[in-house]
């Protein structure tokens, strides 16, 4: 959040030029970096030029990944906010994609009066339209090592469907179940150049980011490490194979209110 994004400057200098500055940059730092995790968000000024994306943007981030798998062998990755790449968002909105980074998150704005007064309340409009599908499908899904879906992301759709959903909230077992499906079988989004693409992560290569003991429930959902370790087996069952992983941020809140994430996370795959 708050972090600038890569534009063409000079003109002219895409992705592939950025990855080779890359490169020569880690070449003359003892090559200190495996690869690069994608992580750019919008900012707390919903008026900050950051708080959209420029085409150009995108366009670096897919081609840069692109040539780093491609060309120099390196690990890749995404890691988006849940709303950057909503496997379950569906047709709730004509504007499937957008560019922009301060949004009301959809299933709360699409949800109940409570749901809508908690946005006007709040003030909290920082959420995205699919913005990373266009980089996944630009790059193509073998230019990444793995995507790792932000379900931490405030107010997201995660937290919506396990604490306020209507007629009753779901499990985050099947919340977590759900998504997985959506993303192995693809979802379907209207693409800027490309229309209407499908957006597939298959299981070798999904993960899900949840947080530790700084989340309050609330604004950012908690994920129950027994939930994981639910659908995890669940999937091992179904499909003889599971996710490629699961996150967390972050290591300096490890350990608050005796939640050891780490070891908890390291439970569901290794049981």
């Amino acid at each position: 959040m708050n972090g600038p994004h890569p534009h063409p400057s000079p003109p002219g200098v895409g992705g592939k030029e950025w990855c080779d500055a890359f490169v020569d940059f880690n070449g003359q730092n003892g090559h200190l970096f495996d690869g690069i995790d994608w992580d750019l968000e919008g900012h707390d000024d919903r008026t900050a030029p950051t708080s959209l994306f420029a085409i150009t943007t995108l366009d670096i981030m897919a081609d840069f990944s692109l040539e780093a798998k491609t060309r120099y062998g390196m690990s890749v990755s995404l890691a988006p906010a849940e709303s950057y790449l909503d496997a379950m968002a569906g047709p709730e909105s004509d504007e499937e994609f957008s560019l922009l980074l301060n949004l009301p998150p959809l299933a709360y704005l699409n949800g109940s009066d409570d749901d809508r007064a908690l946005l006007e309340n709040t003030g909290f409009s920082h959420a995205g339209r699919q913005a990373y599908a266009y980089v996944l499908h630009r790059a193509g899904i073998d230019s990444f090592d793995w995507v790792s879906i932000q379900l931490y992301e405030s107010y997201s759709r995660f937290l919506h469907e396990t604490t306020r959903a209507e007629p009753q909230p779901i499990t985050q077992v099947d919340a977590l179940l759900n998504r997985v499906e959506s993303f192995r079988s693809g979802y379907f989004v209207n693409l800027p150049d490309y229309k209407r693409v499908r957006i597939h992560v298959p299981l070798s290569k999904l993960v899900f980011g949840v947080a530790n003991a700084w989340a309050d429930g609330k604004k950012v959902v908690q994920v129950d490490p027994e939930s994981l370790r639910q659908a995890e087996q669940i999937l091992q069952k179904r499909y003889k194979s599971g996710l490629k992983g699961c996150m967390y941020w972050t290591i300096e809140e490890e350990g608050r209110d005796n939640v050891f994430m780490s070891s908890a996370l390291a439970s569901v795959f290794n049981d």
